[in-house]
C-alpha cells in the first residue's frame, strides 16, 4: 500500500555538478525519486532499491508514493519508490563508484571523499580528547581548522540538546510522581520497537511501506501502555514492555530467535 502523500511542488537542485529533482510533500519533507537518481547516475534501479531496503541506517527513509505515470496515451496512478532527501547523502556514499556513468565517476569519488572527511570532523570530538584534537589541528590549514572547529561546535550543541531533552523527560517523570525509564532503557525500547517494525515489514513482504510499519509499531506501543511517547514509559513497566515487544516480534517472525537487544538486561535508575 502506497503512502497517500500529496506532492506540492517539484524543486530542482544541483549536487556536485549534476541537477536532480526533489519533491516537496504535504508533510513538508523533501523526497527524491530513486529511479531518477539511478537513471542519472547509470545505476541499476532494482539493485539499488534492494541496497536501500537492506541498509538499516536509511531503510526507514524509503517511502512509496502514488504518483501519475505515463500509461499508453494517458497516465495512471502507480506506487513509486521515493527516499526522504535526508538519506540521500548516506546512500550515495555507499554506492560503488565504479558502477556509475564514467563521465561522473570522478565527481562521485570527490563527494565520497568529502563525505568521509565531514563525518569524521562532525564526530571527532566524541572520540578524541581536546588536547589531541588541538595537536591534530596544528598541522591543518587555517580553513580546515575553522571548519573543524565549527563542526565541533555543532556536535557539542547536538549533545547539549540531547542532554536537556533527557533531563526534561526525567523531570516530567518526577513531577508526575512516577519514575520513568532512564536514557539507557529508552534506547533499549527504541531498538526493540524498531526490531518489531522490521519484523512486521518483512512479514508483509513489501505490501506496507517501511515507514508505515514503524509508525504502526510505535503507535501500538504507546496505545498499549497509554503514554504520549515511548520514552515516558514508567520504569516499573519496563519488564512488561519487554515481554510485550518480544511477543509481538515472535508473532511476526514465529520460530526465530529473539534479537540480542531483548535479552541484554536493563540498567535500572539509581534514584
Amino acid at each position: 500500500m502506497a503512502e497517500q502523500l500529496e506532492i506540492i511542488r517539484e524543486l530542482p537542485f544541483d549536487f556536485y555538478g549534476e541537477t536532480y529533482r526533489a519533491y516537496l510533500g504535504a508533510d513538508r519533507n523533501l523526497y527524491v525519486r530513486i529511479s531518477d537518481i539511478c537513471e542519472a547516475m547509470g545505476l541499476a534501479f532494482a539493485a539499488q532499491l534492494r541496497r536501500i531496503q537492506s541498509t538499516y541506517a536509511i531503510s526507514h527513509k524509503l517511502i512509496y508514493i502514488e504518483v501519475d505515470t505515463p500509461y499508453q496515451e494517458g497516465t495512471r496512478k502507480r506506487a513509486v519508490a521515493h527516499m526522504n532527501i535526508e538519506g540521500l547523502t548516506y546512500w550515495l556514499a555507499t554506492i560503488d563508484e565504479k558502477r556509475v556513468k564514467p563521465e561522473i565517476q570522478e565527481r562521485v569519488r570527490t563527494f565520497q571523499r568529502d563525505f568521509v572527511d565531514t563525518v569524521w570532523m562532525l564526530y571527532r570530538s566524541d572520540m578524541v580528547s581536546e588536547v589531541i584534537l588541538a595537536e591534530l589541528d596544528a598541522y591543518n590549514s587555517p580553513v580546515q581548522r575553522e571548519l573543524s572547529e565549527a563542526l565541533d561546535q555543532v556536535r557539542g550543541a547536538i549533545n547539549r540538546i540531547a542532554a536537556i531533552e533527557n533531563r526534561l523527560t526525567r523531570i516530567e517523570g518526577f513531577v508526575s510522581d512516577t519514575a520513568i525509564v532512564n536514557a539507557q532503557q529508552q534506547w533499549q525500547l527504541q531498538e526493540m520497537i524498531n526490531a518489531v517494525a522490521e519484523a512486521l515489514f518483512e512479514s508483509k513482504k513489501g505490501k506496507l511501506p517501511k515507514t508505515q510499519c514503524f509508525a504502526m509499531c510505535y503507535n501500538d506501543f504507546k496505545d498499549t501502555f497509554r503514554i504520549p511517547v515511548y520514552s515516558m514509559l514508567p520504569e516499573s513497566k519496563m519488564e512488561e514492555a519487554i515481554n510485550y515487544l518480544a511477543q509481538r516480534y515472535r508473532h511476526f517472525k514465529p520460530g526465530t530467535q529473539l534479537p540480542q537487544i531483548f535479552t541484554d538486561g536493563t540498567q535500572q535508575s539509581l534514584f
